[in-house]
């Protein structure tokens, strides 16, 4: 054997065993392990949480946060699609979420909705950019390039490529969050969000800047999942969404006059505000 033909075949060894590793570090698993799934036929859907990136830890052991127990509790059979810092790029995982999607779609889950945090909300877009397969997309706080204080040089990015995915989003529906002190948001955000899925004629909601939850990590809490998990699950679940659709106090409004056929209106202190806390 020539040394030439040895090196391609130890560089072809070496690729596939590195494909092979990505695929074992990104992985779909139960959002809540012990607990029973209604399974296809009798779920409203399944959806799936992405966790967000950090740099110096491993964010597949962050706790799913509380407002997933909502859905699961409205008849969403609930997952998470997991990922080691090693294989999770924006490319890699976004990829893996396609594939994991279609895996649901191909057991007969009727509706597939995608949920993510910071990175987990990037790679959610990006993975409903990409395939057909995807019905909602629920983001919170996305990010992918990092925050003002430690990452000035590309934080802004965590607009100007954002705004790309929601123009390349195929057909899902889109929700989005954005909140006040997250360092991670260059600002504006809501309001571009809402003009490009206006202009696109995609269902979306975008609540923006909602008093008494700041912070990047504002979706994580119990107090968000009081305001607006039902809220989520109305989105999830509502048959049509109109223009002017919204959170209005814990409840989903569905636009046009019209109230989620699922989840009626209760009162609210505003349009897309929750009550304050009591």
């Amino acid at each position: 054997m020539s040394l030439r033909k040895f090196v391609l075949g130890l560089c072809t060894s070496f690729a596939f065993l590195g494909t092979a590793y990505a695929h074992d570090a990104l992985w779909l698993a139960p959002a809540y392990p012990g607990e029973p799934e209604l399974g296809p036929a009798r779920a409203a859907g399944a959806v799936i949480w992405s966790h967000g990136r950090s740099v110096d830890s491993e964010d597949s052991t962050a706790p799913t946060p509380p407002y997933m127990a909502q859905l699961k509790a409205g008849g969403w059979d609930t997952f998470r699609f997991n990922r080691m810092r090693v294989a999770d790029t924006l490319d890699n995982s976004a990829e893996g979420l396609v594939q994991a999607v279609h895996k649901l779609k191909q057991e007969g889950y009727r509706q597939v909705a995608l949920t993510g945090q910071s990175f987990g909300g990037f790679i959610a877009l990006m993975a409903a950019d990409a395939s057909n397969e995807v019905d909602s997309v629920v983001v919170t706080a996305p990010a992918a390039y990092g925050s003002f204080s430690d990452f000035y040089g590309s934080w802004r990015n965590n607009a100007t490529k954002l705004y790309p995915l929601y123009q390349e989003v195929r057909h899902a529906r889109v929700m989005a969050f954005y909140f006040h002190g997250d360092d991670f948001d260059p600002g504006g955000r809501g309001d571009r969000t809402r003009a490009i899925l206006r202009a696109r004629d995609l269902p979306h909601v975008v609540i923006d800047q909602p008093p008494f939850l700041t912070t990047h990590w504002a979706a994580s809490t119990p107090q968000f999942a009081t305001y607006y998990g039902d809220c989520i699950l109305g989105f999830l679940d509502a048959v049509r969404i109109n223009e002017g659709a919204t959170c209005r106090g814990d409840s989903f409004w569905a636009g046009a006059g019209e109230l989620s056929p699922t989840h009626p209106a209760t009162t609210a202190a505003a349009e897309g505000v929750a009550e304050p806390p009591r």
